[in-house]
């Protein structure tokens, strides 16, 4: 046998004989892979959601035009900027109402609807409808199905139907809510936005700047307060998937490495015979690094379906809906198992390598 044949005759034999072994250490790289990467695909993947779960506080940008109304097409210019996740332009007012002032906004129904607002009653359908305050229940004495007769001092009046109550405790619960097309005609102000509530989809710097180079003499403020909270969260959500991960991956190191020391212990006579054959430290080591990887390959492959589901899994469970999970996760399966494995195995396979190869055979 040639100096470099015992590399290829004992990784075949290494295969083909222990293959109970090596689905045993294959399947305890598939497990710990598949954690990894089901808190990888949520770390990346929760950004996103919490977005979305975060839309329900409001807009974390305002646009107006100063001292003048905004034409409320702006708001679909501002929609199809790459860094805008949503723009509802809104119109507000002081009207009469059952010989009370109160305020009125405009709105898109639809749009409120997406931040997830709890409504006692029911949305409205059309112009036709109004949401009502909660605060305003009591004060006007109406209840759901009620007209309601809505006039402003441009002389123009609205009967609507009351479907629903808002409590947000804020400023929405003394306000009636009607829709934007309807409150414009009320005010004289067909067409038009007071303001363009703007929600960004990453940095709200950016989108600032973006919105300001699109649109020229608007006024572009931040809300600064839900901005640096919504990033601040954001932020210390995705470091702590991160150190959960970094503690996962050395659990895994750990659990596996275990798994490859005791292959390695029951082989060290295999390793004294690769020695006697003219096996180097550094061939036999490639040896066992090639088996490592070969199991880690095939572990990192069984891991990327149930990594993909998990995630999938915690996100409903969390969130009510599933994540986007990048598909390059997949590739990165088989590249972590056969890292996890290589490096798993490397410790065990240097100290059964220290001895020489006459001491090992003769079992000392």
């Amino acid at each position: 046998m040639k100096r470099s044949g015992w590399f290829y005759y004992f990784l075949k034999r290494s295969v083909g004989q222990r293959r109970m072994r090596f689905a045993i250490a294959a399947l305890s790289v598939a497990l710990a892979v598949s954690v990894l990467i089901g808190l990888a695909g949520l770390s990346l993947g929760i950004r996103e959601k919490l977005g979305d779960t975060l839309r329900a506080y409001g807009a974390n940008i305002l646009v107006s035009g100063g001292a003048n109304d905004l034409d409320a097409a702006a708001a679909e210019r501002i929609a199809a900027l790459p860094s805008v996740a949503s723009a509802e332009p809104q119109l507000f007012g002081r009207v009469s109402v059952r010989n009370a002032t109160v305020e009125m906004v405009g709105a898109g129904f639809g749009k409120l609807r997406e931040r997830g607002w709890r409504i006692d009653g029911g949305w409205p359908s059309g112009e036709g409808n109004a949401l009502v305050g909660a605060g305003l229940r009591e004060a006007l004495g109406v209840k759901i199905g009620d007209a309601l007769e809505i006039s402003s001092d441009a002389g123009q009046s609205l009967t609507v139907k009351i479907s629903g109550f808002v409590e947000r405790g804020g400023d929405e619960d003394k306000a009636v809510f009607i829709d934007i097309g309807a409150a414009g005609m009320l005010l004289g102000k067909t067409g038009r936005a007071g303001v363009i509530l703007v929600r960004s989809r990453e940095n709200v710097d950016a989108t600032v700047k973006e919105i300001s180079m699109a649109m020229p003499g608007v006024a572009v403020k931040t809300l600064r307060q839900v901005a640096q909270a919504e990033e601040s969260l954001l932020l210390k959500i995705q470091l702590l998937m991160a150190m959960v991960t970094l503690v996962v991956f050395v659990a895994s190191i750990i659990s596996v490495g275990s798994t490859m020391g005791a292959t390695v212990l029951e082989r060290r006579e295999e390793i004294g015979l690769m020695k006697a054959l003219g096996g180097t430290r550094i061939g036999i080591a490639a040896f066992y690094a090639a088996e490592a990887a070969a199991i880690g390959i095939a572990g990192g492959l069984l891991s990327v379906p149930a990594g993909f589901a998990s995630a999938q899994i915690v996100s409903k469970g969390a969130f009510g809906s599933f994540i986007n999970v990048p598909w390059y996760l997949a590739l990165a399966g088989p590249v972590a198992g056969a890292a996890l494995a290589v490096v798993s195995g490397w410790f065990p396979v240097r100290n059964a390598m220290k001895p020489a190869a006459s001491t090992i055979l003769r079992g000392e």
